[in-house]
């Protein structure tokens, strides 16, 4: 329909406005296998159980589409041929709800479902409903009359887009974001401004009547020539261009809105986004969307100029006015113009492609004019700049009456020529040149400038111009030496271009403003500013004054401009070109095509290069292994309003048969028991009729778990329905649940409440995990999870980790286990990462102590090689060297502020202290992130105190039990599982690593420090009672045990007093310590408990050693000191 027929027609609606209009009083059509297509998306986004019922639901509208012309066995087995299936409704009004649906839901919960199920074509599949097929595509739908590719591509920008606004970006999970960028990415280098250009405008016209020359729609919608009479080669639908505006506006916004959203999850969620998410795809970066976006649009002016059909520039301005703004956008575009602009080098040239050359100057003429003013003079600016950057600097190659014309054709070609003041394109390029000065010696623009003003009427018109700008007394006084130079050079070469003594030279000698603008010139200061005054005197002078009558042009003489002063050089190479130009030139015929060839050529080769990029976006989209947490808002539902009217058409699902007459006699009954036997258990509910199939394995492959209670049972070994399973599935059950089930639990970290509700149930079921199958990187795999768990849900997983740990059910490596998944997910929920070291020091490599006459075979060795270092990278050594690394850092805090706090008041402790964090100081820099405001208001209530408490309970039962009383005859230690000096090392590490962590707690001062000093002291007899077991056969001797365990506890003493002197000095602290009474308070004992250490382990290693407690007790001093010499006054000490 033309334009004509505007008020008669409703606008079409794209993207996500389409479907918030649309959708609510959409009526359901009937369909057979799939359903109807209105509840596709009501289909996908309900509960699905298996893969088979999901492909049933996608592949049947791809395959009406003709999309999935590379998959003929997909449609084969799942699609079924509909003839109520309407391809245009579908495409308008159904595709954008079922993209929402899929990259909200569908995908991420059943992307490994389907690859494992399908392979690549799993994905493949996903991705269509986004992507067209990379080849083009021929409908065989009897009722799709539009290309089903394209609309489907363009859908997909609007919805993808309004995913990304700042809302609706907040509230996706990690996956679906991640899932956005990837299609975005793609859509930028699969379907660019060409091919939507292609499906929108470029249907309105093609194969119209060829002859007419370049139209503009005008406000009407249709196009006319400068007559007024219509053309009808170029009108164009206002639906369409509607449409090719809405798709433009989004296909614009792609590169900030993707911006935007990855920052405002980074920032919501403190830092503990993945690293997907930080790092965009390559493609949708702003230099290279922006790059590719131009060189796609230079092409669709290219193409558009191989038809004689009319073509329509009034909606291609948008986007060269929205790329003007990109500083690359000349630069991208220069290399394919520039060649596109040039003369054939083939003799004789077809005459199709010299017609084509023709109409792509008038097209990009054309639109430019378009554009307003101040655009324009933008456009100019650069290309001016662009040309004189990289035709500059081949003046050693080419001569400057080669690289000049040169510039001065692609000018010419793009803004039109300068035929005086008559001539469109003056008014802006004359202000655009007065505006420009030189930015180097090297600079052409003047000889560009000249070049392009071939008539004498422009040179005469510019000279006016310039003239005026020259002889400005603000400018003469405050312009810069680059512009001074750059308008006496403009000024001076169209004077010397023009004929002797012309009548417009001979005005300008005479003029007022030109005699008082060379005297305010020959009165200044600046050596090269009053040369180019005395410069343009003598050369208009020359120029003027005839020789042969009684006035001497004015000469001052060689000496003058001879010489090495300042300035002098830059005159005497102006003065050659004046001579050059009077000369008439010494460039080659034709040589500015050869010096744009070579310029251009070589620069298009470079742009071709590939560039490295950050990370690869591969086809098709592959699920990620690892996400960070996203910690978001609960999902709105979708409410869909519906009319009375609507009734008639609703088809009412058939009732559940009534229950049989042994089951309501059950119901009925006032037997208790007989009553509950009626219900269904809810292992029963879930699993399958008896001897079905397993749904999670089709043939012989095990699909990754979707859901949570999936992964638990696959934990267990079981299968999610009850089909019975062998010894090997079970083991192969487990290793899939351990190794899927991180991804999966970040995945569905913060949506909606399946996680929340399932995960005490996943939180047992994975701590009473043991490793009876022998499986590969289970400890690693356990801890992962764990982590991901509590992180994911601290309120519930947090208090069940803590109260198991001190259960007799677990071994000594699964209580490590506990802690460090205590450790690192604190650390991940306040937004700290794992320092490099621990890294670096788990995985070290111990090639300097191979013994080459007694290694093992290489292959042997390297494999144990290989286990030991990840036996260091476990969960336990982790946190150990993340312990040592946070007390190194408090320890060089420590001895940094002793040496200006207290010199020589603690001299000894200080080198004690000094000894060993030299090194480490550097070896850990705290990261200037923020804790964020959910780990403050956990940091107390859920981590620290009840680990603290649960200890206290547990000291109390170990003191009034029988057992602990007993003593060694029984066969047994006398000291207590978790009192082990081992044992008790790893607890008060994690101690440490949740102190440090929640230093920005509100409870930090008033709480947390507190209550970690006065368990530290109550500790302090188990610790020394801890060394004096009679000692074994085998182990450490009782002495190294007690100084472990001490270490570790002033260590945890040290984090705590460092953390209260960054915040407020100690104040609090001092004053509760004060409070708890009579001069004995937190900080008197810790300080005797420390000077205690610190003097047993001076006369224990005298001047040449101080051990690990000595270490951290002379930190201990070194912060009490601090705090004490600060407040001692303010609290009556």
């Amino acid at each position: 329909m033309a334009v004509d027929m505007i008020r008669l027609t409703p606008t079409p609606v794209t993207g996500a406005r389409q479907f918030a209009e649309i959708a609510p009083t959409e009526k359901p059509s009937t369909g057979t296998a799939t359903g109807p297509t209105s509840g596709l998306a009501g289909g996908l986004n309900g509960t699905l159980r298996s893969t088979r019922e999901l492909l049933d639901l996608l592949v049947p509208p791809l395959a009406q589409l003709s999309l999935l012309p590379d998959h003929d066995d997909l449609v084969r087995q799942f699609s079924h041929n509909s003839d109520s299936f309407n391809s245009q409704r579908f495409l308008r009004r159904q595709v954008g709800l079922v993209q929402k649906v899929l990259v909200e839901r569908v995908w991420p919960d059943w992307e490994r479902a389907l690859e494992a199920e399908l392979g690549p074509a799993g994905l493949a599949l996903l991705e269509r409903y986004f992507l067209p097929p990379a080849y083009p595509i021929a409908s065989t739908s009897a009722t799709c009359q539009v290309d089903a590719g394209a609309e489907v591509a363009i859908s997909a920008y609007g919805v993808l887009c309004s995913l990304l606004s700042m809302k609706t970006a907040a509230n996706l999970q990690p996956r679906s974001l991640e899932l956005v960028f990837d299609l975005l990415a793609k859509l930028a280098t699969r379907f660019s401004v060409e091919q939507v250009y292609a499906a929108t405008l470029g249907s309105s016209f093609l194969g119209e009547r060829p002859g007419s020359q370049l139209a503009r729609s005008d406000e009407g919608g249709s196009t006319r020539d400068d007559d007024g009479a219509s053309e009808g080669g170029a009108r164009i639908e206002t639906g369409l261009l509607l449409k090719w505006q809405a798709t433009l506006k989004d296909m614009l916004s792609v590169p900030t809105r993707a911006a935007n959203a990855a920052g405002i999850r980074h920032a919501k969620n403190g830092g503990g986004m993945s690293a997907e998410l930080r790092n965009l795809p390559n493609e949708l970066e702003a230099s290279e969307y922006y790059r590719t976006f131009s060189l796609s649009f230079a092409s669709l002016l290219w193409r558009l100029s191989q038809t004689s059909t009319s073509v329509a520039v009034a909606g291609l301005e948008t986007p060269l006015s929205a790329l003007l703004r990109q500083p690359t956008f000349v630069a991208t575009i220069s290399p394919e113009i520039v060649l596109r602009l040039l003369p054939p080098t083939a003799f004789p040239a077809p005459a199709e492609l010299l017609v084509q050359k023709q109409r792509h100057v008038r097209l990009w003429r054309t639109l430019i004019a378009e554009l307003p003013s101040s655009e324009q003079q933008r456009l100019l600016r650069d290309w001016i700049r662009y040309l004189d950057e990289r035709l500059a600097g081949r003046e050693g190659s080419f001569a400057l009456d080669d690289t000049a014309p040169g510039a001065a054709f692609v000018l010419e070609s793009l803004f039109g020529r300068l035929d005086g003041l008559d001539s469109p394109a003056f008014a802006t390029v004359s202000s655009v040149i007065v505006e420009l000065q030189n930015p180097s010696s090297t600079t052409i623009r003047p000889r560009v400038v000249l070049a392009w003003a071939k008539s004498e009427t422009a040179k005469v018109a510019l000279l006016q111009v310039v003239m005026q700008a020259w002889a400005a007394a603000d400018e003469i006084k405050k312009g810069n030496e680059g512009r001074r130079l750059y308008l006496t050079t403009l000024l001076l070469l169209l004077v010397v271009s023009l004929p002797l003594r012309h009548k417009a030279v001979v005005s300008l000698s005479r003029s007022p403003d030109f005699l008082e603008a060379v005297s305010s010139h020959l009165s200044l200061v600046a050596p090269l500013t009053r040369l180019l005054g005395m410069l343009v005197a003598e050369i208009v002078s020359r120029r003027t004054v005839d020789p042969a009558g009684k006035v001497n042009p004015l000469d001052f003489g060689e000496e003058i401009w001879g010489g090495d002063g300042p300035g002098k050089a830059v005159i005497r190479d102006l003065r050659a070109q004046l001579t050059e130009v009077e000369g008439g030139g010494g460039g080659e015929a034709g040589g500015w095509q050869a010096a744009l060839r070579a310029a251009f050529s070589a620069d298009k080769d470079e742009r071709r290069t590939p560039q490295p990029t950050r990370r690869k976006v591969q086809a098709p989209l592959r699920p990620t292994s690892v996400e960070e947490p996203a910690v978001a808002k609960p999902k709105r539902p979708l409410i869909s309003i519906i009319g009375d009217d609507d009734d008639d058409d609703l088809e009412p699902y058939d009732l559940p048969p009534p229950p049989s007459d042994k089951l309501q006699a059950m119901l009925d009954s006032e037997d208790p028991a007989l009553y509950h036997s009626a219900f269904p258990s809810q292992s029963a509910a879930t699993a399958g009729a008896a001897g079905a199939p397993s749904q999670t394995r089709k043939r012989g492959r095990l699909r990754p778990p979707v859901y949570v209670p999936e992964l638990v049972m696959y934990l267990k070994g079981k299968d999610p329905q009850g089909a019975k399973e062998e010894a090997d599935d079970e083991a192969e059950r487990v290793e899939l649940g351990l190794r899927e089930g991180g991804s999966l639990i970040r995945r569905k970290a913060g949506w909606g409440g399946e996680l929340r509700e399932n995960a005490t149930d996943l939180a047992f079921a994975l701590m009473g995990l043991q490793n009876q199958f022998e499986l590969e990187d289970f400890d690693r795999l356990k801890q992962d999870m764990l982590v991901a768990l509590v992180t994911a849900c601290p309120r519930e997983v947090a208090p069940a980790v803590i109260e198991q740990y001190f259960t007799d059910s677990y071994s000594v490596a699964q209580r490590h286990v506990l802690l460090a998944s205590l450790a690192f997910a604190c650390r991940e929920l306040a937004g700290l990462p794992i320092p490099p070291s621990v890294e670096r020091h788990a995985l070290v490599d111990v090639e300097g102590e191979k013994f080459p006459s007694k290694q093992l075979p290489p292959a042997l060795h390297s494999r144990l090689l290989e286990q030991q270092n990840q036996q260091k990278a476990t969960g336990s050594a982790q946190l150990e060297l993340l312990a040592a690394d946070l007390t190194n850092m408090a320890l060089s805090g420590a001895r940094e502020d002793a040496e200006t706090t207290i010199p020589g008041a603690a001299r000894d402790k200080l080198l004690a202290v000094n000894r060993t964090t030299r090194r480490s100081a550097g070896l850990l820099k705290p990261a200037p992130v923020t804790t964020t405001a959910n780990f403050g208001t956990l940091a107390a209530e859920v981590f620290i105190l009840p680990l603290l408490n649960r200890f206290w309970l547990y000291l109390r039962d170990e003191v009034t039990s029988t057992r602990s009383s007993a003593g060694t005859y029984l066969g047994g230690s006398a000291v207590p599982q978790l009192l082990e000096p081992i044992i008790l090392s790893r607890f008060l590490a994690t101690a440490t690593v949740l102190v440090q962590a929640s230093r920005h707690s509100p409870a930090f001062l008033a709480i947390i420090v507190p209550e970690t000093l006065s368990f530290l002291l109550t500790l302090r007899p188990t610790i020394l009672s801890s060394g004096s077991v009679p000692p074994q056969s085998f182990g450490p001797a009782p002495a190294l045990d007690e100084d472990l365990v001490t270490a570790t506890a002033l260590e945890l003493a040290l984090t705590a007093l460092d953390g209260t002197i960054h915040l407020d000095g100690g104040r609090m602290l001092m004053s509760s310590s004060v409070a708890d009474g009579a001069g004995a308070g937190l900080v008197a004992d810790i300080k005797d408990w420390a000077e205690e250490v610190f003097e047993a382990e001076e006369r224990k290693g005298g001047d040449t050693a101080v051990g690990r407690p000595g270490r951290a007790a002379a930190g201990v001093l070194l912060r009490i000191e601090e705090i004490v010499g600060k407040w001692r006054l303010s609290v009556g000490w």
